[in-house]
């Protein structure tokens, strides 16, 4: 057994909790009922899966590529069906849990893996969404293909139900491009909004963090990321119509929280691409207006490795703030059942 997975399994067995006290930065209209379901203002009551979910151990999971950008994970050890989206009615007949995985530029694959590992431990299936810097740069031909292919496999998967959105440093834009996707035909998308219950941004980058943040993702060479920085600049600016009014847009509907759904936020102080004033812009914004946020903001860490430098704390947060939204069984109550 992997040595932190022992050490939480210990932590249930005497009781703790997984992470420090994670209280809301703001009360909220939302409430916690004794069972752990969430009501809001505008998307009703839902409720948890019925089966609950555990760091119990280490699972092997599966996966099954739908595209470049698109590929699914599952713990479950029934096949994955071939030549169709309609894959959760086949795993189970009951819903499943789904995250959202959109990964950051230029993502390891070993890398990407600990995340989908993470959830699919806990119960989850994991639908990771990856763009390349051409898919970033021609929205219309690669970043909102990808959403579409999200879309298509939400319609194509009903019972995959509550829905999580976690979203590393550009993936958050391309999350927003799925949002914009929904708003822009609420009749035919809008119901899906009713699965999503949470989101998590880990070293989100705003529009403006685009010149900065892409060329470090492509290169460490200084002098190379120069280069690439004005040419996003200058890209920026003549590519208005078929770029940027793209990224303005996405921006916006994360400025607004189109989910309207509790947040956490993950970052660092000294990350300088996704800096502690970048992210309270937005999550000032939503407090303003009454959403749950939650904070965690490490003094050392790097751009999208926080969960590999601090990964028990990491996991910590992510459990507790799953717990507080009602996806997984509190720990106290796992740990009745240990």
């Amino acid at each position: 057994m992997v040595p932190h997975i022992r050490h939480m399994l210990c932590s249930m067995r005497i009781g703790t909790t997984f992470a420090s006290a994670m209280a809301p930065r703001v009360m909220s209209s939302l409430f916690y009922s004794r069972l752990g379901a969430v009501t809001s203002s505008h998307q009703g009551l839902r409720q948890p899966p019925s089966v609950a979910l555990s760091l119990i151990h280490v699972r092997d999971f599966q996966s099954r590529r739908f595209s470049r950008n698109v590929e699914f994970f599952t713990e479950s050890d029934v096949p994955i069906p071939k030549n169709t989206m309609e894959i959760a009615s086949k795993l189970s007949k009951h819903e499943r849990p789904l995250t959202l995985l959109f990964c950051w530029l230029m993502a390891r694959e070993r890398h990407i893996k600990k995340y989908a590992q993470l959830y699919t431990n806990l119960g989850f299936d994991v639908l990771k969404i990856r763009i390349s810097p051409f898919d970033l740069l021609r929205p219309t031909k690669g970043s909102q293909v990808a959403a579409d292919q999200v879309l298509q496999f939400l319609h194509a998967n009903p019972s995959h139900s509550p829905v999580l959105v976690h979203g590393l440093s550009v993936g958050g834009y391309v999350s927003m491009e799925l949002m914009v996707k929904i708003h822009n035909d609420m009749k035919k998308h809008g119901h899906l909004l009713n699965r999503f219950v949470g989101q998590i941004w880990d070293s989100g980058v705003d529009i403006d963090g685009i010149p900065d943040g892409v060329p470090r993702a492509i290169t460490n060479n200084q002098s190379l990321q120069r280069n690439i920085k004005k040419y996003l600049l200058w890209y920026m600016k003549v590519q208005y119509n078929t770029a940027t009014i793209h990224y303005q847009r996405a921006s916006a509907k994360m400025h607004e929280n189109f989910l309207g759904v509790p947040a956490l936020f993950f970052f660092s102080e000294n990350d300088p691409v996704s800096t502690p004033e970048m992210n309270a812009k937005v999550y000032k914004k939503w407090e303003a207006r009454n959403f749950p946020v939650y904070v965690k903001c490490w003094k050392d860490s790097t751009h999208v490795s926080h969960y590999l430098k601090h990964r028990k704390e990491y996991e910590g947060e992510v459990v507790a703030f799953l717990e507080h939204i009602g996806i997984v069984e509190p720990t106290r109550q796992r740990a009745s059942s240990v």
